[in-house]
């Protein structure tokens, strides 16, 4: 009688894109392997490090701080651009992102400048040292308290600048207008030189206390330090403020500039990023002010900003602060980041690994399905009174003589384990099989050819 005959195992497109995808995940955990040696290195990649960062005037210390970050970023391959300006005022509003290319993605700015909440802007901590309020005046004139400055000339530095905002705050105090006080704007050395030559009475300059170019305007023009005995009473009215000293001799021990330790307020400098800035850049920027201000992440993050500049913590500076250093994916793969944060690929690693999970109950589950049936089957055929079923190919084999439809049901069966070993084999190549339960589904191909050889050869021998 014929026996149906099974055609050979054809590669199909899905054991095709399933090797492929096998081999690229080979290659990812090759690159991940590749790179642990390098986890032990000092090498940081800032080779696609490329930003500009807004400071203030050229003249001041934070433009000199932020001309030591660029020599470290260009010194590791990157680029940041020190870009000054007039201060804070301006950097606030050149910092909000537009239309056109977005390059400036850092600036330096006081606490208390204020900042649009829908500007997209984030803040990255705070630097160690904070600016002065220095009221400069000529040796030869006194100023005791508030009272002294009646009608006086004052000059508050240039238009949108720091100093400018500033000072117009504490002068705006509901007691100070009574004193008719003229401010006007003036370029940081004009207004140095104006008081020497008598034209104002007061310059203020908001910056830090150690800047050379204080040093340099005190003693060419013969300023000093004044000291107001009810500065306290005003600045604890603003609670971003703080009061500091400048020790005796700070600027000329010489001559005793200033003669005592003066009292002055302080604000912070805070470092806002905008949305421009990807995550790598924030960090490498986090990375290159740590490096250069050693006391950088102990300082940080801010306890508290003015409502006027209540900016949200980048999630990058908190994670950076906690750890005091970037993280394994921001350090070596700047690129990976970029596209989703470390805290995401974790879950996705997790989701990955259950979804493997899941798929490997799944194959057991079919595997256990498929070896049940093949025994069923098995059992059938033994029933039919072939023994010896499942022996090593080439032992004997012995038929009993069958019922009168025992043919029927010898054909039966061999469909069903045709279309046993189709299940199986479409399994094996199925995308969703876990990578080395193939081996499992071809052990079971071949008992099922085996029990299908077995009757074939019970039929062609007349068992049936």
């Amino acid at each position: 009688m014929p026996v149906p005959s099974e055609s050979p195992d054809k590669p199909s497109f899905l054991n095709r894109r399933k090797g492929v995808v096998r081999v690229a995940s080979l290659l990812a955990a090759s690159a991940v392997l590749a790179a642990l040696p390098f986890a032990y290195s000092a090498v940081r990649d800032y080779g696609s490090f490329r930003a500009a960062i807004l400071t203030g005037s050229a003249e001041g210390a934070y433009y000199s701080l932020a001309s030591s970050l660029a020599r470290l970023a260009r010194r590791d391959g990157g680029r940041l651009e020190v870009v000054s300006t007039a201060g804070s005022i301006e950097n606030a509003k050149r910092i909000v992102p537009t239309q056109g290319p977005c390059v400036e993605k850092f600036a330096f700015i006081q606490d208390g400048t204020p900042v649009p909440p829908d500007a997209g802007l984030e803040l990255l901590g705070r630097l160690p040292e904070p600016e002065s309020l220095l009221i400069l005046a000529r040796r030869d004139r006194s100023f005791a308290g508030f009272s002294d400055l009646r009608n006086a000339r004052i000059g508050i530095g240039p238009p949108d600048s720091g100093t400018e905002f500033l000072t117009k705050q504490l002068l705006g105090d509901a007691d100070l207008k009574k004193l008719d006080i003229r401010t006007s704007n003036h370029e940081l050395e004009e207004q140095a030189r104006l008081v020497a030559d008598g034209q104002l009475d007061i310059a203020v300059y908001v910056m830090r206390n150690d800047a050379g170019f204080l040093r340099d305007i005190i003693g060419r023009y013969d300023l000093d330090i004044v000291e107001l005995r009810d500065l306290k009473g005003l600045t604890d009215r603003f609670p971003w403020l703080s009061i500091g000293r400048v020790p005796a001799g700070r600027f000329d021990l010489m001559r005793g500039i200033p003669a005592t330790d003066k009292s002055v307020p302080q604000v912070n400098t805070l470092v806002l990023a905008n949305s421009c800035a990807k995550r790598a850049d924030r960090v490498e920027l986090l990375v290159l002010l740590a490096a250069t201000l050693p006391t950088f992440v102990r300082s940080n993050p801010p306890s508290s900003t003015s409502p006027a500049t209540a900016l949200p913590l980048a999630s990058e500076a908190r994670q950076f602060f906690i750890a005091g250093e970037p993280e394994f994916v921001d350090r070596y793969f700047p690129w990976l980041v970029n596209v989703m944060s470390p805290a995401y690929w974790i879950y996705l690693f997790m989701a990955v690994t259950a979804l493997f999970n899941l798929l490997k109950g799944i194959s057991h589950f079919r595997l256990w399905r498929i070896d049940a049936a093949r025994e069923k089957l098995e059992d059938k055929i033994r029933q039919m009174g072939l023994t010896g079923l499942g022996q090593k190919p080439g032992d004997a084999m012995q038929a009993t003589k069958p019922g009168a439809n025992s043919q029927d049901i010898a054909l039966d069966i061999l469909e069903q384990l045709r279309k046993l070993r189709s299940r199986c084999q479409s399994h094996a190549n199925s995308f969703a099989t876990p990578m080395g339960d193939e081996m499992f589904y071809r052990y079971q191909q071949s008992l099922i050819d085996r029990a299908s050889g077995d009757l074939k050869a019970m039929i062609r021998s007349g068992g049936t």
